[in-house]
C-alpha cells in the first residue's frame, strides 16, 4: 500500500472489454487490495470517474493488452481515513474482481483502530514478484535492506532458476531492484529476454553481520551445487 500513484494509473488503464464499459457506466470507483500476509481484502480509496485519455506506460511493467484505455480519476479525500482500515468480505467470486456495488453487497469485517504493515512472513516464508519488490510495504523493505545472503529468482511460467548473492549496500532489496531490465547483468537471463515480471524472488540463506564477500560467495556456490543451477538452470558459474 505504499506506492500509491502506482496503484491509481494502474486503475485507470484498462484492457478488458467488460471492464471497460463498466468503468464507462459508473462514476465512481471503490478500491481494495489483497493483504498480502492475512489475504484479507483491504479498502485503498475511491475516485471519481471523469473520463478517458491515451493510455501510457503501465507503472508495474506489465505490457499493455491492444485496445487499453486508460481512465482519468480523482481520489476522493473524505475516504482517505479508512484506507488500510476497513476490510471487507469479497465473498467466493474472487476472479470477478471489478463488480457492482449495487449487485453485490460486501460485509464489513473489520475497521482497524490504525494502518500497520502486514508482519514480515520471515526469510524462509518470503516470497515476491521480482519487478514490486519497490512496492513491499516500508517494515519489509527495511529489513530487506538490512540482510544479506543468497536468493533464488524463479521463471514463474519455465520454472528456470537462477542463485544469486546480496552482499552489498542496500542488501537483498538493493540487489533486487537491479532486476527491473529484466536480467540485472546476468548473461543467461538477457539471453532468455524475459521481463522482470516473470520472475518471483525467495531467500535461500541469511548470512551473519561478521560474514565476508568471500563468505557470502561461498554460500551462494554451494546453493548453486544444491539446485543444480550450473546444469540446467541460468547460472553460467
Amino acid at each position: 500500500m505504499r506506492n500509491d500513484e502506482a496503484f491509481r494509473e494502474y486503475q485507470e488503464m484498462q484492457g478488458s472489454t467488460q471492464v471497460v464499459s463498466q468503468f464507462r457506466a459508473a462514476k465512481h470507483l471503490a478500491g481494495f487490495v489483497v493483504d498480502p500476509t492475512t489475504k484479507q481484502t483491504v479498502f485503498m480509496g475511491v475516485w471519481d470517474l471523469l473520463g478517458e485519455r491515451p493510455p501510457t506506460v503501465d507503472p508495474f511493467g506489465t505490457p499493455l493488452r491492444p485496445g487499453t484505455v486508460a481512465f482519468e480519476t480523482r481520489s476522493r479525500s473524505e475516504f482517505d481515513r479508512y484506507r488500510g482500515r476497513l476490510v471487507i468480505g469479497w465473498g467466493d467470486g474472487e476472479r470477478a474482481w471489478v463488480q457492482r456495488a449495487d449487485l453485490q453487497d460486501k460485509p464489513i469485517i473489520e475497521l482497524r483502530k490504525h494502518y500497520e504493515d502486514p508482519a514480515f512472513p520471515g526469510f524462509m516464508a518470503f516470497r515476491h514478484a521480482l519487478d514490486q519488490v519497490d512496492t513491499v510495504p516500508v517494515s519489509w523493505a527495511e529489513v530487506l535492506r538490512n540482510a544479506r545472503g543468497v536468493y533464488l529468482l524463479v521463471h514463474r511460467e519455465r520454472g528456470d532458476q537462477y542463485v544469486g548473492s546480496a552482499y552489498g549496500e542496500g542488501g537483498f532489496l538493493g540487489r533486487w531492484v537491479s532486476y527491473a531490465d529484466g536480467h540485472g547483468g546476468n548473461v543467461a537471463m538477457r539471453e532468455l529476454g524475459a521481463p522482470a515480471e516473470a520472475y518471483d524472488v525467495a531467500v535461500l540463506e541469511v548470512v551473519g553481520n561478521d560474514a565476508t564477500v568471500e563468505d557470502v560467495f561461498k554460500r551462494e556456490a554451494l546453493w548453486k551445487t544444491k539446485l543444480g543451477t550450473r546444469v540446467k538452470g541460468l547460472n553460467r558459474n
